[in-house]
């Protein structure tokens, strides 16, 4: 049975990297059209990242505690890192959709606009750190990866 994590993670991780990138570029050009995108990536890259972190931690429980699991302690300390990273960027990306949903108008208020970025650069700090992780569960330890 291969992973399906890896098959889960792209979309998520463009879509919200890409909001955040929107919504400098709303913020530099003044376009309602580029706050727009940003939004509509941020509510489907959140939704994104539900799915998965929920396909991570399928794959990590078959994989970490299944029939021939690995009882790596090393191995599964760099696992809990990569998903409490990720598992908290979705958080904080949460914050900032809600916030957005709950005012449209927020760039243009300059107290909740920079809250509101402040989020977004938390988000792409975990977002990053947690790829970052997962890349090196895969490149270094092979994890997931058919023997």
């Amino acid at each position: 049975m291969s992973a399906l994590h890896p098959v889960t993670v792209h979309f998520p991780i463009a879509l919200l990297l890409v909001a955040s990138l929107f919504t400098l570029i709303a913020l530099r050009r003044n376009e309602p059209a580029w706050d727009t995108s940003a939004y509509h990536c941020l509510l489907v890259g959140w939704f994104a990242g539900i799915v998965a972190i929920l396909s991570g931690t399928f794959d990590a429980w078959r994989q970490l505690s299944g029939p021939g699991g690995i009882n790596d302690l090393g191995l599964i300390n760099w696992v809990n890192g990569h998903a409490f990273s990720n598992i908290a960027s979705l958080i904080v990306y949460g914050q900032a959709l809600l916030r957005r949903r709950r005012r449209a108008d927020i760039l243009a208020d300059p107290e909740a606009r920079r809250s509101y970025l402040r989020l977004h650069a938390i988000g792409v700090a975990l977002l990053l750190f947690g790829g970052w992780l997962g890349g090196r569960l895969v490149y270094e330890f092979g994890l997931g990866v058919a023997q």
